[in-house]
């Protein structure tokens, strides 16, 4: 019921007037991958934004719970961080005294909530690079946003180089307040070609639009909670484990498949966060979840993921309150070293529960700011085509159509036809080129024949007498006497 209400409180609000909103302004797609940054001996993923005058590239982490975009100083890896492998793990270095166009703001007030305070810096205004970048193998354009706020963070423990893209983003916020996007509306796909997520897969930011292409389905809409540190969050109904073997399907929430608990599971809100990589689920479905796959603890990331000790061929499916259902593939929720992307808890453990990273590769997330709600949909994991388009504000995204197709089509026949064809057609032409070379030769020797036969036949035109037979002179000893010498 409370579903219901939700779509028809938003389908009267989509039904006001969008004239405010500029929805001809093409978004700023923004490519996340592996690149090469600002100091950095290592390639690093992340969003490819520059900064500073001249540019100094840098790969950001996309950030749902900060609102400033942030970017390491030099001095990050050396006063007293705890983050792994620091000097090439911060998304890049920026130095503001090589830049001429950063300009110091030593009064700005953090936008930010203090229990984020996993890194501290100092603000300033600087020319934003945002590089649109769709295909690896060509060169990137850029969307120049002077001015903008920005910190430059000098202490901390996780990685400081981020885009800030929570409810209040500054970024977000100077592009729309410029007329630069069509309103303060932004979609993520986080990818998987990052070394915890072990994959191949790159992701985008579109700022201002959305990948049509990206996703497929109606998107599902859920309400923000601005009063939470991640906005975004979801209710869970239900969690299934289906081993692939045999098709069998367990519920995490059934206390008939896990005899310790007196009554089934409840529903319960997750936040969704790119803060961390692996789930973290209420201690119960956690204990269940290590029960059934016969898990145990490991942190061989840092981040406490569950380890399995035997392989298991299966998925996990995550079913929203609304229905929408996120499915695991066997290689996300087991890796090749047998780690999950599901996190130990304690049972007092009071934090949120959450939806990291590795769910957000498995979806497409839409964020309307203006109206407070977001939007999930099926992710399209391998994306041939980059095909942005423009997301107005109190409007829902639609899915690229992919043109129908007839079984022919779809099993591919009708090229197996056309190919068929065209062998048939390259092999009648070599064909034809053999004949004609034999019919060549052929005619070449009875040209011959020809030619000799005719020779014989002019010969024999010709009268050829014998020759006629003298008598030799005399010899010494038979002259006649009148002619010896006297």
């Amino acid at each position: 019921m409370a579903s219901i209400l939700v779509y028809l409180s938003a389908a009267v609000l989509f039904a006001q007037s969008t004239v405010a909103f500029n929805c001809s302004r093409k978004p700023i797609y923004v490519d996340i991958h592996k690149r090469a940054v600002h100091d950095s001996p290592v390639f690093q993923y992340g969003s490819f934004i520059g900064l500073g005058t001249p540019a100094q590239n840098q790969s950001l982490w996309p950030s749902l719970a900060q609102n400033h975009t942030s970017f390491a100083s030099h001095s990050y890896c050396s006063d007293n961080t705890t983050l792994k492998d620091c000097d090439r793990s911060t998304g890049g270095f920026f130095s503001h005294e090589a830049s001429t166009s950063f300009v110091m703001q030593p009064n700005f007030q953090t936008q930010d909530r203090a229990s984020n305070g996993s890194f501290s810096g100092f603000f300033g205004q600087e020319s934003v690079r945002l590089y649109t970048h769709y295909f690896e193998t060509e060169g990137a354009s850029q969307t120049l946003l002077e001015n903008s706020t920005v910190e430059v963070v000098t202490k901390g423990s996780i990685i400081p180089s981020r885009v800030g893209m929570g409810s209040s983003s500054t970024v977000l916020r100077d592009l729309a307040a410029r007329d630069m996007i069509a309103g303060k509306t932004y979609s993520l796909y986080i990818g998987q070609g990052f070394d915890r997520a072990g994959g191949a897969v790159n992701g985008s930011n579109v700022f201002g639009g959305y990948d049509s292409g990206r996703f497929v389905g109606t998107p599902h809409m859920f309400p923000m909670k601005v009063a939470n540190t991640n906005s975004m969050s979801v209710r869970i109904k239900d969690i299934i484990i289906t081993d692939t073997n045999d098709r069998s399907n367990v519920s995490l929430f059934d206390n008939k498949a896990f005899t310790d608990m007196q009554a089934p599971a409840v529903s319960f809100e997750a936040q969704i966060t790119t803060e961390q990589f692996p789930l973290s689920l209420p201690y119960q479905i956690t204990k269940n979840f290590i029960a059934r796959l016969q898990a145990e603890k490991d942190n061989s990331w840092g981040d406490n993921s569950l380890k399995l000790k035997n392989d298991f061929n299966g998925t996990l499916s995550i079913v929203l309150e609304d229905g929408f259902t996120v499915t695991f593939p066997p290689e996300v929720l087991m890796n090749a070293s047998r780690i999950t992307p599901i996190q130990d808890r304690a049972e007092d453990d009071k934090q949120p529960f959450l939806l990291g990273s590795a769910f957000l590769g498995q979806v497409y997330l839409m964020a309307d700011y203006e109206t407070n709600n977001f939007f999930l949909a099926e992710a399209v994991q391998k994306n041939n085509m980059v095909m942005p388009v423009s997301f107005c504000p109190k409007t829902i995204p639609v899915a690229y159509q992919r043109p129908d197709q007839s079984e022919w089509q779809r099993q591919g026949l009708i090229g197996a036809v056309i190919g068929g064809v065209i062998g048939g057609i390259g092999m009648l032409a070599a064909l034809y080129c053999l004949w004609v070379v034999v019919m060549r030769k052929k005619d070449q020797r009875r040209l011959q024949r020809d030619l000799q036969k005719n020779q014989k036949t002019k010969m024999e035109q010709f009268d050829v007498e014998d020759a006629p037979s003298f008598d030799p002179p005399p010899s010494q000893t038979s002259k006649a006497f009148f002619w010896k010498k006297i």
